[in-house]
């Protein structure tokens, strides 16, 4: 199977669905399941929280009133000490860790393959999925894991498409900017090596939510292939973030991000107040000036 990218013809081996197309958004089937936390149940894992106290504490309260039992794993990311908060809930468990993405803040498509910000870079992915891990290892190994922030807002209970072992928005596609398709190419380059492997040209997993013993499957196969996979961080200026870097592991293991029709973002969409959307992304009214990283352009 043959697809084309620009001036790129990119060939597809292995065993997939007919229809499988990485250059669509919606690529989910119509079928659904609910995760009522019981049958199916659902750890969440906050791994980057910082400084961002009120919008924690306003989203922790919204998780325990539509998962009451589902257990959350929360790491400071340099930011404040939230050990508090053990006391205040059940099936919560706090740690600190050290601030893995200041660095980044500073990187842009001229200077992340200087060889302190690849160090970083590379720092930054490992320290994240130690964190996912040992999350998934507090939360007791749930059916699905919830990579959450503290700019999202649940608002309800939810569900996930037949097709599905990661959920994202897929919003983001690797054509819309000089350069950027010739650096995912790339990327693909190295991960076609890994048997199995499928391409990955949209992204959007934020929140993430997947299917966790996919995730253990995709870890494993990284650190297989780690030798070889340790050189995309050259080729895709911001694999590390958690929206590219979740979607490339799942592509090792065959699995595409698969789009979330239950996500709103408050920038993207004016009616998301009244709308039906569970989850809301980009929820920063109890955010402050200071308690969050600047935002990241393209420089």
């Amino acid at each position: 199977m043959n697809i084309t990218m620009g001036n790129y013809e990119i060939e597809i081996n292995g065993d997939h669905r007919d229809d499988f197309d990485p250059r669509i958004q919606n690529n989910a089937s119509e079928e659904r399941h609910l995760i009522d936390g019981k049958k199916i149940t659902v750890g969440f894992v906050y791994n980057a929280v910082y400084k961002q106290k009120n919008a924690l504490e306003h989203g922790l309260k919204q998780i325990r009133k539509i998962y009451p039992n589902s257990k959350i794993y929360i790491v400071s990311d340099g930011g404040f000490d939230y050990s508090y908060l053990e006391n205040q809930y059940d099936n919560l468990k706090f740690e600190m860790g050290e601030d893995t993405i200041g660095a980044y803040t500073k990187m842009n498509f001229h200077n992340y393959l200087e060889e302190e910000n690849q160090r970083a870079i590379k720092k930054n992915i490992a320290i994240n999925i130690e964190r996912i891990l040992k999350g998934i290892e507090y939360c007791g190994n749930p059916d699905w894991t919830f990579m959450t922030e503290s700019d999202v807002l649940l608002r309800g209970k939810v569900s996930y498409p037949s097709n599905a072992k990661l959920l994202g928005t897929r919003l983001n596609y690797a054509w819309d900017i000089p350069g950027r398709l010739e650096q995912y190419i790339s990327m693909n380059k190295i991960s076609s090596q890994v048997e199995g492997s499928i391409p990955m040209f949209r992204w959007g997993a934020v929140p993430a939510i997947f299917d966790t013993e996919t995730y253990l499957k995709a870890i494993k196969v990284y650190n297989e292939n780690f030798n070889l996979l340790d050189d995309v961080t050259g080729t895709v200026f911001g694999i590390n973030c958690f929206d590219v870097i979740v979607p490339f592991l799942f592509s090792l293991v065959g699995e595409e991000e698969v789009y979330n029709s239950e996500i709103t973002e408050c920038f993207r969409d004016p009616l998301w107040r009244t709308s039906s959307h569970p989850i809301v992304h980009q929820f920063r009214e109890y955010y402050s000036d200071e308690s969050h990283y600047p935002y990241m352009e393209v420089r």
